[in-house]
């Protein structure tokens, strides 16, 4: 594929923006415990505090209950959010698409490639780290809010999730690395793409007669 800007980086976090988790959370959560927990009642990704009855009925954590005890199921059968796979290719146009995402263990990591492959979504390069400031790149897009801060790209999209409806972009961004210019707020990646695609494709400065 020959890219548009081959200097280009785009950073995209695959839980909540290619492969949505919390409604297979939520399933398995309600089928086990006989609870009627809707996916608007996680307000946290961190599972162990919108999940606590987890702990209180299994004693064991709910991140080892998702992640270890039903990882497998979770990972693999996980839905692709609507235009995943599109909006990876628009963006693959205009640079390179590096995966980053934090994924507890080795196996949770191979289920993971397995379900990027088994899905067909095409990238660059991936990298599984917890710390997400580490990794350079252009545009960050990710669905939570804590991995933008002291982040190392220039400008960030946080895709909308009702854990993070409360968060302030503006005030998220001054809490970014030196490099961050700004963040801003989209419903998915695929909206993110189209957006992008306008902007990079020279749509936006043939409309601006720049």
């Amino acid at each position: 594929m020959e890219k548009k800007n081959s200097n280009l980086t785009f950073g995209v976090d695959i839980d909540e923006v290619l492969r949505s988790l919390i409604p297979g959370m939520v399933r398995l959560y309600n089928e086990e415990f006989g609870e009627n927990m809707s996916i608007d009642d996680v307000k946290d990704f961190v599972v162990d505090n919108s999940f606590p009855k987890i702990m209180e009925r299994t004693g064991e954590s709910a991140s080892k209950w998702f992640f270890q005890d039903h990882g497998k199921e979770l990972f693999l059968e996980s839905d692709e959010i609507k235009g995943s796979k599109e909006a990876l290719d628009t963006l693959r146009k205009y640079g390179k698409v590096i995966i980053i995402s934090y994924q507890k263990s080795l196996a949770n990591k191979i289920d993971t490639l397995q379900w990027l492959s088994e899905h067909g979504m095409e990238y660059d390069g991936i990298c599984f780290v917890k710390d997400k400031s580490v990794v350079h790149v252009d545009w960050l897009i990710d669905d939570n809010d804590w991995n933008f801060i002291g982040t190392s790209c220039v400008f960030g999209a946080l895709i909308n999730a009702p854990y993070n409806e409360g968060v302030d972009v503006n005030s998220l961004a001054e809490k970014g690395g030196p490099s961050c210019a700004y963040i801003k707020r989209y419903n998915s990646l695929l909206d993110f793409s189209r957006e992008a695609e306008f902007i990079y494709s020279g749509k936006f400065l043939r409309q601006m007669k720049i």
